[in-house]
């Protein structure tokens, strides 16, 4: 009984809602019938059951209804107004309806949709004041679409707001650095522009100068202040998998927890009963700072700058910062330099995955939660993954066990901040070997080949 009573409201929905919407611009009647009831109940219909018939009928039944109060004042014009606008304040929308169609024509009729009361009144004082059919009919459809539809957009996204809210709310604590950042620069350099004197250039010169020292300010602010790197992990859980998993999943590290965020590939996996440390040392690479490991302040900042090892930046590999970095000795802007992260146990060897790339220049880059000052890499991260390779050939330790394809090849012209074959340089101890069914999941060769 209570499916079938459901049944048959549904039913009547249809035909309620197009009587509201086709009444509420109907002369006389709509003066009492409120079609936003109509508009604001297809809306949320249309987005809990994903009908968008309902939104059409109510839309095409409010354009009836401007058609046939256009209709009504052609046939019975000024004789009709006077009996059904007797009331003083419905005269005077009247008088103000005929003043501004006879002014602005079409553009009236669309805007008479937003103007509450005189939506009332206007298809019937168009068709008065004989304004050709064709054309009102051309004009009264963008006026139901934007008139009508902003309480259909109102109901739909009405009934999804909570998911909504959430979703914006979620965005905004993810990129509130960049929008206070934005904002000062924005109110600043207003500042500056009406207060300065001396002409458009230095106007412009002082805006620049300022945007530059709150995005300076910031960063170190951010860097050394904040304790923004206190917290050792964002958002995720560490991955501790075996070696054949890694072939699902996602290998790249990333310098925050959002879609703006460019990631950079992971491109080297060890397997080992020694840490990254004792290896990387081993192959002669000075270990470097990094914000989440070390408490670094600016003055030790600028002493790291003068032997040219700086801190690393932070990437997160499942939202875990690098355990180590590590950088062979170069210049300030051309360092290779990798990360290394814990990625899951070999028996009694643990499994690290590692990210090696070149340093490029200097640029400004979307880091956590602000623009920052950081190196740009070499796209070819390729050339310095095998540059650690040729390292590793000639170590009595360690071995090069092959080149594993578990990423999909990243080409010139993608958008993306590298290039790579996609392939993984695999390394083991040279004392112990690998068993088959390990060189089968990923899909190496002993000897390097794929």
């Amino acid at each position: 009984m209570i499916e079938t009573l459901a049944q048959f409201g549904n039913m009547l929905l249809y035909p309620a809602v197009a009587l509201i919407a086709y009444f509420d611009t109907l002369i006389g009647v709509g003066f009492f019938v409120f079609g936003e009831i109509a508009f604001v109940t297809a809306g949320v219909r249309w987005a809990a059951t994903g009908d968008i018939w309902i939104v059409i009928l109510v839309l095409c039944a409010a354009c009836s209804g401007d058609l046939t109060s256009f209709g009504l004042g052609r046939r019975y014009g000024a004789r009709a107004a006077s009996r059904c606008l007797k009331p003083l304040s419905r005269r005077r929308q009247w008088r103000r309806a005929r003043r501004l169609l006879m002014r602005y024509g079409i553009g009236f009729v669309i805007v008479a949709r937003l103007l509450g009361p005189v939506a009332w009144i206007t298809p019937f004082l168009a068709g008065s004041l004989a304004m050709p059919a064709r054309r009102f009919a051309l004009a009264t459809v963008p006026a139901v679409l934007i008139g009508a539809g902003q309480f259909v957009l109102l109901g739909y996204f009405g009934a999804n707001a909570g998911p909504l809210l959430q979703r914006a709310y979620a965005f905004l604590s993810d990129h509130m650095g960049i929008f206070a950042m934005g904002f000062a620069i924005f109110c600043a350099t207003g500042v500056i522009w009406k207060m300065q004197r001396g002409g458009r250039l230095v106007q412009l010169l002082c805006a620049v100068i300022t945007a530059a020292a709150i995005v300076l300010g910031a960063n170190l602010y951010y860097f050394f202040a904040s304790g923004a790197h206190a917290a050792t992990s964002l958002e995720g859980q560490p991955q501790t998998v075996g070696l054949c998993d890694l072939k699902t999943m996602d290998l790249r590290v990333y310098p925050g927890n959002t879609n703006m965020h460019l990631p950079q590939p992971i491109n080297v996996l060890l397997i080992s009963d020694v840490s990254p440390e004792v290896v990387m040392s081993g192959l002669g690479w000075q270990q470097n700072m990094t914000f989440s490991r070390d408490r670094i302040g600016l003055k030790t900042y600028v002493e790291l700058l003068v032997k040219r090892t700086p801190p690393v930046s932070e990437m997160y590999y499942f939202g875990q910062p690098a355990q180590s970095a590590f950088q062979l000795p170069g210049s300030l802007t051309e360092r290779v330099h990798i990360r290394w992260w814990p990625a899951g146990w070999l028996g009694d060897q643990q499994i690290y995955v590692g990210a090696i790339s070149r340093d490029e220049e200097i640029a400004i880059k979307y880091y956590r939660a602000i623009p920052a000052l950081l190196h740009d890499i070499e796209p070819e991260v390729d050339r310095v993954r095998d540059l650690l390779a040729a390292q590793i050939v000639g170590h009595s330790e360690l071995s090069v066990l092959g080149l594993a394809p578990l990423q999909k090849p990243v080409h010139d012209g993608q958008e993306s901040d590298y290039q790579t074959d996609g392939r993984l340089l695999v390394v083991g101890s040279s004392y112990r070997s690998l068993l088959p069914q390990y060189y089968n999941c990923l899909s190496l060769t002993q000897n390097g080949e794929v």
